[in-house]
């Protein structure tokens, strides 16, 4: 009897670790299929190019189906071989690739650093304004929490946020801002020639453009710009 009923005893087990196995396979089933319930949002890379970010987990655009109705994102972590499949509207279809498991922690972080990243680049292309006074006011309103701010290199305290994204917003700057001349034969571009405000004439006087001469000029030089 007591090995009959320790032989039962063992199939129960048996059927137990069965049934939880079999219920845990359906549970990641149907979480993978149930994904679309999570919401997908959006960023861009550092060179502008369209991320989605979904549940922490960042993706970035792989290829096109053939008859060109989906997308396929990997994952920028290119060990994961997860694949996401869109429309063409960037809705979430399904999951697919060569594992259905992630084989990283999502980062939920870099979401926010790459949108402050984005935000100060708009700003700075945009406008004239101090690089400090973007770098200031764009990490204030982002808000960032204490994981994002530890991404950032360096950073320990927001002298040193604003010193760090002032050196990567410089490279910026330069594209709209014009090159320093190299003689006295240069334009004055139109914004130079008005205050900040674009509101008052800046510019009094310059000898090569007679839109900008004084009408009594005794004591500027005459010969020369």
């Amino acid at each position: 009897m007591a090995s009959e009923d320790e032989m039962m005893m063992d199939d129960n087990i048996s059927c137990s670790i069965l049934s939880t196995t079999t219920k845990h396979s359906s549970v990641l089933s149907s979480s993978s299929n149930n994904s679309p319930k999570s919401s997908i949002t959006t960023t861009t890379s550092n060179k502008r190019k369209l991320i989605l970010v979904i549940e922490g987990y960042h993706l970035q655009l792989k290829n096109f189906s053939k008859d060109g109705s989906l997308k396929f994102w990997r994952y920028a972590n290119r060990a994961c071989r997860v694949l996401l499949h869109t429309n063409m509207k960037n809705e979430f279809i399904r999951y697919g690739g060569k594992s259905p498991v992630h084989s990283h922690l999502p980062d939920t972080s870099a979401s926010e650093i790459r949108n402050l990243r984005e935000a100060m680049r708009r700003w700075t292309e945009n406008e004239t304004t101090p690089l400090q006074q973007i770098a200031e006011q764009e990490v204030r309103q982002a808000l960032l929490t204490a994981e994002a701010l530890t991404v950032l290199p360096g950073i320990n305290n927001m002298g040193m946020v604003l010193v760090f994204s002032c050196h990567n917003l410089t490279h910026h700057r330069r594209k709209i801002i014009p090159p320093l001349p190299q003689s006295s034969s240069f334009s004055i571009p139109e914004s130079y020639t008005r205050d900040y405000s674009d509101k008052d004439r800046l510019l009094l006087h310059d000898s090569a453009d007679p839109t900008f001469q004084l009408k009594q000029s005794g004591n500027i030089r005459s010969e020369g710009r």
